[in-house]
């Protein structure tokens, strides 16, 4: 995962509400292509074994996953 301190690009939105006006700032981090990639490496992985547990989980407490056995 990415260690260095990264700055960011803002894009700012002002939205009025009844009352007053809110800001709404987006902030994305400036990353290297490298670093873009690693990011979004693991979040892929992470998400890979949330997906996998619940598949498991989900197989073994349904009646399609007992049928397979």
């Amino acid at each position: 995962m990415i260690t260095r301190p990264f700055t960011y690009n803002s894009d700012a939105h002002i939205v009025s509400g009844r009352k007053n006006t809110i800001t709404i700032e987006n902030l994305t981090p400036q990353l290297s292509d490298e670093e873009r990639f690693e990011q979004r490496r693991c979040i892929e992985e992470g998400l890979f074994e949330v997906f996998i547990k619940y598949t498991n989980q989900h197989e073994s407490n349904s009646y399609l996953g007992a049928a397979a056995v």
